[in-house]
């Protein structure tokens, strides 16, 4: 039975077990698995006869379940005897008893070797437990210590250590034998995760020593000689692990850019789909892959996930991007495609299905996702078929699954495709809740030329060139004549003869229509450039409505103007944009909205430094 206290700082559960209650004792722990329990063992030491008591955590999978036939305790504190013979730090392994334990129940208890100063001890000690003080703390497991069993667990405990070590400092607790070819010595051994291999683990050692004899300075010393030790499950010269114990520390501090490419070339079929691709993303920006569908964009992001085999340099956080495990931590990805998702499950329910690959337990994806659906403002439908939902709706479930695992950079493949101009808008907000409350890089694929405007930074490219252009959106304006400003002309009538005349003046370097607006792009002081421009419309009697000076140019005309010169010099005919699906006053709206987004962004990001 349980018994809950509370005082001032916390509430506590408390249930007491007795040696038959074994199974009890289990079904008591499932019920509470999404909580650290600490438990008290006390009973019987073998070797002296004498009464044992230890404190620590009870440790579970490394999945986060419950072991069902056996427990294990992480000692943490303890004695034996009258002497109290201080306990260290150490893994205990409790099995479930087939019968009332006596002295001769060798085999169906917990056995470790322990010991005080110098004295060994011939006989293996084994505790008889009598008594099981389990306590809950109600406080949330979140799996930031990891428990693996040396002989059946060590290749997950390699996986595990492929996807965190490279985003945290992971800590490491081993006890083991460390063999050599005249000895075999028990050992604990504590550190730092150096390096990690295919079947090996270099630990930076912090101590090291025999558990039967801790104090012994010459075994201490031998363990701890060369400063890095092997873990491995064969060999010599290595520690061979009964146990491992990692614990995640403080968040490494990571390059400044999250994402680097270098002359990156992908040739598909024998033909060059896509070259010289240069760009990098800071920390915390948004950058936008944008340009007409067939350019090459949906390639670039295939080589940067290792979907296609490229040239050049691709490396996230400086590793490089053909190691896909371990990057795979570092990254989320959100397909075009929403048929991805289990139609007949719910957001939380796909949400753990996608999880469960990253060795995140239930109980933390479903804690993660509710706050993710919660802030895209989609909780209210978390329990609604995914095929009952709208396509805005099915998007967030599709970004929500992947940012479960805590990613710093979020691919976005197209996230806006298929989607009125309202649910398009309504999605970027959410996305840019995202880059500023959870500090993820974005990298956004889009063909809707406009979306430049939301971004920190854009990847131009263009269909039958490829990669074009890197910049700012400020940037990429400015590279124009007239850096980013025009002259604007509304005529009463635009008719080819008035846009010929324009181009025929030789200060004008291009001339965009925009309805019944002429833009001229051009380098000449724009109050000359209007004196002359108006002159020669009214000597060709072209009626003049208005005339004003530095307008400042949006995307449309960007892309206009490279896309035209781009085609010409490939002798194709210039390209002719529809302004029918972009309003200029909402572009121009929604980027001043994003400008203040991106303003508090960045004073946010000056105040965390």
């Amino acid at each position: 039975m349980s018994q809950i206290t509370e005082n001032e700082q916390e509430i506590v559960e408390e249930s007491i077990f007795g040696q038959k209650q074994f199974n009890e004792m289990i079904e008591w722990l499932n019920e509470r698995r999404s909580y650290e329990v600490h438990g008290e063992i006390t009973g019987m030491w073998t070797i002296s006869d004498s009464y044992f008591n230890g404190r620590g955590r009870i440790l579970k999978k490394y999945d986060g379940s419950v072991f069902q036939k056996e427990i294990f305790v992480f000692f943490e504190e303890g004695a034996i005897g009258k002497e109290d013979i201080l306990l260290g730090r150490k893994v205990a392994h409790v099995k479930r008893p087939s019968t009332v334990l006596n002295m001769g129940d060798i085999e169906s208890v917990q056995s470790f070797v322990i010991g005080a100063g110098s004295q060994r001890f011939e006989k293996l000690p084994v505790i008889l437990p009598s008594t099981y003080v389990l306590r809950n703390h109600f406080k949330k497991d979140l799996q930031n210590q990891v428990f693996f069993r040396g002989e059946q667990d060590y290749d997950s405990g390699l996986e595990w250590l492929r996807s965190f070590t490279q985003k945290y400092l992971i800590t490491v607790h081993v006890e083991g034998v460390f063999i050599t070819e005249k000895r075999q010595l028990q050992c604990i051994v504590t550190g730092t995760v150096k390096e990690v291999t295919d079947k090996e683990i270099f630990i930076e050692v912090m101590d090291a020593f025999d558990p039967s004899d801790p104090l012994n300075d010459d075994t201490k010393e031998y363990l701890t000689r060369g400063g890095v030790i092997q873990i491995s499950k064969v060999g010599l010269n290595k520690v061979h692990p009964e146990y491992l114990i990692f614990e995640m520390g403080e968040e490494l501090a990571l390059t400044r850019n999250i994402l680097s490419v270098k002359d990156l070339k992908v040739r598909l079929g024998g033909k060059m789909i896509i070259h010289d691709v240069n760009f990098s993303i800071e920390r915390g920006n948004i950058m936008g892959i944008i340009g007409e569908s067939g350019a090459g964009k949906s390639t670039l992001l295939k080589a940067i996930l290792g979907e296609v085999e490229y040239r050049g340099e691709v490396k996230v956080f400086g590793i490089d991007a053909h190691n896909t495990k371990q990057i795979s931590p570092f990254i989320g990805y959100v397909p075009q495609d929403l048929s991805r998702m289990y139609g007949n499950f719910n957001a939380l329910e796909n949400i753990v299905a996608f999880g469960r690959q990253y060795g995140i337990p239930d109980d933390i994806l479903i804690q993660r996702g509710k706050e993710i659906l919660k802030d895209l403002n989609i909780d209210e439908v978390a329990n609604q078929k995914v095929e009952s939902l709208s396509g805005g709706q099915k998007r967030r479930v599709s970004i929500a699954i992947a940012m479960v695992h805590n990613p710093y950079l979020l691919f976005l493949d197209e996230p806006t495709s298929g989607l009125d101009p309202l649910s398009r808008y309504n999605l970027w907000e959410y996305l840019d809740l995202i880059n500023r409350r959870y500090n993820i890089t974005l990298c956004v694929i889009s063909h809707y030329l406009d979306e430049i405007e939301y971004c920190d930074s854009a990847c131009i490219f263009l269909r039958n060139i490829g990669f074009y252009d890197w910049d700012t959106p400020i940037g990429l304006k400015k590279k124009l004549p007239g850096r980013g400003l025009a002259l604007e002309v509304t005529l009463e009538n635009v008719t080819v003869e008035a846009v010929e005349t324009l181009r025929g003046l030789g200060e004008i370097e291009f001339v965009i229509q925009r309805g019944e607006r002429l833009r001229i792009l051009s380098d000449a002081p724009t109050t000359a450039l209007s004196k002359k421009v108006t002159e020669v419309l009214e000597s060709n009697k072209i009626p003049i409505h208005s005339i004003e000076n530095k307008v400042q140019i949006d995307v449309i005309d960007y892309f206009t103007y490279v896309s035209t010169l781009q085609r010409a010099s490939n002798a194709e005919l210039p390209i002719t944009f529809s302004n029918k699906d972009y309003d200029v006053k909402n572009v121009t709206e929604r980027a001043k909205d994003i400008a203040f987004h991106k303003s508090n962004r960045n004073q946010e990001k000056k105040k965390n430094e």
